[in-house]
C-alpha cells in the first residue's frame, strides 16, 4: 500500500524577493539629529558677523554706562555683593599703607588723601626714579598689581567678567562631561548674576535689561528666520530675513516685556499682603488673606518659569510662524506644559552643540592670537608686548602684568589690547549665532511633536510668497 504525499501550493509571499535597506533616514528616525546642524549652519560668515555686530552693540552700550556711572560692584566681582563705603576705605588705607613707603619724600604728604588712580599715578612717577632694572620690573608690578585688585568694578565691567565667567565653566562642563558643573554654572548665569546686578545697580540692571531685549530681539529674529529658511531648504538671504523681521521687531521687543509684566502683575497682590502685615489691625487682614498671596505667587513662579525656560522660543515662534508677542509667550508656555522632557532633552541637545561650537571658534581665536602675537614679538621684541593680556584655550581673556613703559609703548600695548577684543567677540558671535540657530530647531522640533506640523512649515508674507 503506498502513501500519497500531497505537496502545499507555495504562498505568494514566498516568491517575493528579499526586502533589503540600503539607506536609513536617521534625521526622520531621531529628529533631534537635525539640532547638530545649528553649528554649521550658525557658523556662516554672514551670521557670525550680524552676531558680532549685536554684541558689539552691547558691549558699546554698557561701556558707555560705565564712562559715566560710579562703580557699583566690589573689587572681588559682582557675585561678592553690592559696593559698601566702609570696605572701600579699608581696602584704600591697607593699599597707602605698602605703596607710600615706596614713593618719594615730596609725595607721600599727597599720597595720604589720594585715591586709588591718583595713588597709581605717584607710583609711576616715583618708578621712574628708581635706579635698580630688576626693582623697577617686579617692584612695580606687584604694588601696580595690588591698586588694581582694591579698585572697585564698575557695573558692565563687572556684569561681563561674570557672565564670560560662567559661561566658560559651563562649557568646559559640557566637554568634560561634568553635569553638576554645567547646572552650576547655568544657574549662577541665569538666576544669580541677575540678581546680584539688580542689588548692586538697580537702574543699570533695567537698562542694560532693554537694551539686550532691543538688540537681541531683532538680531535674533533675523538669526531664527535665517536658520528656519536653512531647516526647510530655503536659501534665504540676510537681506530677505531682514525684510520679514522688520514689521515683527515690536513683537520680538514686546514678548519677554509683556511676560515681565505679566509676572509683575500677579506678584503686586503678594507684595500688598505683607504690606497690610506692617498695620497695627489689618495684619490680621493680611493674614487671612495670605492664601489668595499664595494663588498670585504660584501665578507669578508659573510666569517666570515661562520666561526663563521659554525665553529662546519667543524669537523663533515670530521668525518661523509669524506670532505677534501675546501668542509667542502663549505657544511657549504651551509647549512647556505639553512636551517638558522634549523641551529638556532638546536644550541638553544645544548645550552639547554650542560647547562644539565654541571649542572651535576659541581654537581658531586663541591660534590666531598667540601667532600674531609670536611674529610680533619675534621681529619687534617690543617692550609693550608685556602690558598685553593673553588669550588661553578654553579660558576667559587673561589680563597682562602691569609693566611700567613710556608713553609710545603704553600707547601701542593699549592699541593691541583693543584689537584683542575682536576675537573675544567673534568667540562670543560664534557662540551666540550656534545658540539661536538651535533654538529655532528646537522649536520647529517640539511644535512638531506637539501640533504635527512640519518643520519646513513656515509663515510667508503674501507679497514674497
Amino acid at each position: 500500500m503506498s502513501t500519497a504525499h500531497k505537496t502545499a501550493p507555495a504562498s505568494p509571499q514566498s516568491n517575493r524577493p528579499p526586502h533589503r535597506i540600503d539607506w536609513i533616514d536617521f534625521s526622520a528616525v531621531l529628529p533631534f539629529i537635525k539640532i547638530f546642524g545649528a553649528a554649521h549652519s550658525g557658523l556662516r560668515p554672514a551670521r557670525i558677523a550680524l552676531a558680532f555686530a549685536l554684541l558689539l552693540t552691547v558691549v558699546a552700550s554698557g561701556r558707555l554706562w560705565d564712562g559715566f556711572a560710579q562703580p557699583s560692584s566690589p573689587a572681588e566681582g559682582l557675585l561678592a555683593g553690592p559696593l559698601r563705603e566702609r570696605q572701600l576705605v579699608e581696602d584704600l588705607e591697607a593699599v597707602r599703607s605698602v605703596v607710600v613707603a615706596d614713593l618719594r619724600e615730596d609725595q607721600r604728604a599727597a599720597a595720604r588723601t589720594a585715591s586709588l588712580d591718583e595713588l597709581n599715578t605717584l607710583l609711576i612717577s616715583a618708578a621712574h626714579d628708581w635706579s635698580a632694572a630688576s626693582r623697577e620690573s617686579t617692584r612695580y608690578s606687584k604694588l601696580a598689581e595690588m591698586i588694581d585688585a582694591a579698585r572697585p568694578r564698575s557695573s558692565f565691567e563687572a556684569l561681563y567678567e561674570s557672565v564670560r565667567g560662567s559661561f566658560y565653566r559651563a562649557v568646559r562642563g559640557v566637554l568634560h562631561g561634568d553635569f553638576p558643573a554645567v547646572v552650576s554654572a547655568l544657574r549662577v548665569g541665569a538666576l544669580d548674576i541677575p540678581i546680584a546686578s539688580w542689588n548692586a545697580a538697580p537702574c543699570f540692571t533695567l537698562y542694560f535689561t532693554l537694551v539686550c531685549i532691543v538688540v537681541f530681539g531683532w538680531g535674533g529674529g533675523v538669526l531664527c528666520r535665517l536658520s528656519a529658511g536653512d531647516l526647510s531648504d530655503r536659501a534665504w538671504s540676510v537681506g530677505q530675513a531682514r525684510a520679514f523681521i522688520r514689521p515683527r521687531v515690536s513683537s520680538l521687543i514686546y514678548a519677554p516685556l509683556f511676560a515681565l509684566t505679566l509676572g509683575l502683575v500677579f506678584f503686586i497682590p503678594a507684595w500688598l499682603m505683607g504690606v497690610l502685615v506692617n498695620i497695627p489691625l489689618l495684619d490680621v487682614v493680611g493674614g487671612l488673606l495670605f492664601g489668595a498671596a499664595l494663588v498670585t505667587s504660584a501665578l507669578c513662579a508659573l510666569v517666570l518659569t515661562v520666561l526663563a525656560i521659554g525665553l529662546p522660543l519667543f524669537a523663533p515662534a515670530v521668525a518661523c510662524d509669524g506670532c505677534d508677542a501675546v501668542e509667542s509667550v502663549q505657544r511657549a508656555g504651551a509647549y512647556i506644559c505639553a512636551r517638558p522632557l522634549h523641551l529638556l532633552w532638546f536644550a541638553f541637545v544645544s548645550l552639547i552643540v554650542i560647547a562644539l561650537g565654541t571649542l572651535v571658534a576659541d581654537y581658531a581665536a586663541t591660534a590666531a592670537w598667540t601667532i600674531a602675537m609670536t611674529a610680533y614679538d619675534s621681529a619687534s621684541g617690543a617692550r609693550a608686548l608685556v602690558a598685553v593680556g593673553s588669550l588661553q584655550f578654553l579660558e576667559p581673556f587673561q589680563p597682562a602684568t602691569p609693566a611700567l613703559l613710556g608713553l609710545t609703548e603704553s600707547t601701542t600695548a593699549a592699541l593691541i589690547d583693543v584689537w584683542r577684543t575682536i576675537p573675544c567677540l567673534l568667540i562670543g558671535a560664534c557662540a551666540l549665532s550656534i545658540a539661536f540657530s538651535c533654538a529655532t530647531r528646537s522649536y520647529l522640533l517640539v511644535r512638531s511633536v506637539t501640533d504635527g506640523q512640519d518643520p519646513c512649515d513656515l509663515w510667508e508674507d503674501s507679497a514674497a510668497a
